[in-house]
């Protein structure tokens, strides 16, 4: 297996001039995702150049989160909402949440099967690709994104139809092919990913583990580890490690707008000096018991700092209602309630619980009153929370505890206290070194993080792996 220095570097950032200078045709481009655009500063934002540069339409099919009101729809975009009956959705779900979700983490021994709700899952797979060819293109031939894994067999359905090309980004981690062959679904998902002429992740680690999981399952296929890419029959697919940029330029101007409601929040919610934050969904997947045991193994091993901080959980509902979760969601509210009767003292208590959804504004207040953050996933596809945290120190200022399982804490590791997410000592040792940790230290560290994250912005990662698929499509 090759080493992560043999890989090809990070693609480099590519500029509105340089994407003007490709001679390109590309009057359409169709995006498909499970969920739709969301809040500002997402994937629209990062195609804007295209559209503006190129004069592209983009055609944007969601089953979730489409804007509905013209008036809202950013300039060249149009946005599709195909009519699924609630049952399939239903369906779908279960196997996504229930099977692909734990098993693509790494936790085969929580993924549960069930063959009609596969069956399911590809009826779904089929209605959104039959929408996406019912949209007339203006191009021929068409460019296609793929995103999200809950769409993970529409790419063979386009793939069949003449003048159709596609590129596909994985979004969440893959695992090693001894977790995903333990799947019987394996060799069809791999299958239909190698439909597609593009195939981008986070990071190396990942791809890595696909072209390998590939050398498993697929005997016909040829592996290229060096050039990363898969020759099967005729096709070819390119694999490319493009981790995630935000728009940094946002969360400044989120930051710098948001500043007074940051110095307030201390007093609103009657904060101790010191403030660890953590912004999570409540997802067995993000370690939020585990970073709960490392805050009491904090509070145990230096009682001194008992009273001077608050530990400031900012939880977000999961994105399934299957008892899986929750069961978790139960289980880190016992946990919080437990830790904060253990510590209570005259009125303290070690952790303030906040549920509910948080907007990008109140997020950026909340970034700059805390000093610490506190990442701890078991395993995460990238987590742009580590990300818009530093975004918005303008201040330089604030320390990052990072699990060493996220997918960002390649990109983030000289700043960053990397940590075991599952190692309570090590993470309330980390906390320590991130609270006492001088001034001077915090802008040196902080500072190199904001050069990476300035670096791999939003529209470089759009750009950048659009540029791969136009490559791949002119090429023999």
């Amino acid at each position: 297996m090759p080493t992560a220095t043999q890989m090809p570097p990070l693609l480099s950032p590519v500029s509105t001039d340089e994407l003007g200078q490709l001679q390109l045709h590309l009057p359409t481009l169709k995006v498909v995702s499970y969920r739709g655009p969301g809040e500002s500063g997402g994937v629209p934002t990062s195609l804007e150049p295209v559209v503006t540069r190129l004069g592209t339409k983009i055609h944007w099919f969601a089953l979730s989160g489409v804007p509905t009101d013209p008036e809202n729809q950013p300039a060249g975009f149009a946005f599709y909402n195909p009519q699924v009956p609630a049952a399939l959705i239903e369906r779908h779900q279960k196997i996504a949440t229930g099977h692909l979700w734990p098993l693509l983490h790494g936790m085969p021994e929580k993924a549960t099967f069930d063959f009609e709700n596969w069956k399911s899952f590809r009826q779904l797979n089929e209605v959104l690709a039959s929408e996406v060819l019912s949209v007339s293109s203006q191009s021929f031939p068409t460019l296609v994104w793929l995103h999200d894994y809950q769409l993970s067999l529409v790419a063979p359905l386009l793939a069949m139809q003449a003048g159709v090309l596609l590129c596909q980004f994985w979004h969440v981690p893959w695992p090693s092919p001894q977790v995903i062959s333990q799947s019987p679904i394996a060799k069809e998902l791999v299958d239909a990913l190698l439909c597609n002429r593009v195939l981008g992740f986070h990071t190396t680690e990942y791809a890595t583990n696909f072209l390998n999981t590939v050398q498993e399952l697929v005997p016909n296929s040829q592996v290229d580890m060096l050039k990363m890419e898969v020759r099967r029959r005729r096709q070819t697919t390119k694999i490319v490690v493009m981790p995630l940029g935000i728009d940094f330029g946002l969360w400044q101007r989120l930051a710098k707008a948001a500043r007074p409601v940051a110095e307030a929040i201390s007093v609103k919610y009657r904060l101790a000096n010191q403030i660890v934050l953590g912004v999570d969904r409540l997802d067995y997947t993000k370690g939020v018991l585990e970073k709960l045991d490392g805050i009491e193994a904090f509070l145990e091993n230096s009682p001194s700092w008992q009273r001077r901080m608050h530990y400031v959980q900012l939880a977000q509902e999961p994105q399934s209602n299957e008892p899986t979760f929750q069961t978790y969601v139960d289980k880190v509210k016992q946990r919080v309630a437990a830790i904060n009767a253990k510590f209570a003292k005259d009125g303290w208590e070690p952790i303030i619980f906040i549920s509910g959804h948080v907007d990008q504004s109140e997020l950026a207040a909340w970034y700059q009153a805390a000093d610490v953050l506190a990442v701890n996933p078991i395993r995460d596809g990238l987590n742009l929370i580590a990300k818009e945290y530093v975004a918005s120190r303008q201040d330089e200022q604030g320390a990052l505890v990072l699990s060493r399982n996220a997918g960002c804490a390649a990109e983030l590791a000289q700043g960053a206290l990397i940590v075991n997410p599952q190692d309570p000592k090590e993470f309330a040792n980390a906390l320590q070194q991130a609270l006492t940790m001088e001034v001077e230290e915090k802008r040196r560290r902080m500072t190199s993080m904001r050069r990476v994250v300035g670096w791999n912005q939003l529209h470089d990662w759009a750009l950048g792996f659009l540029r791969q698929a136009i490559g791949a499509k002119n090429s023999p």
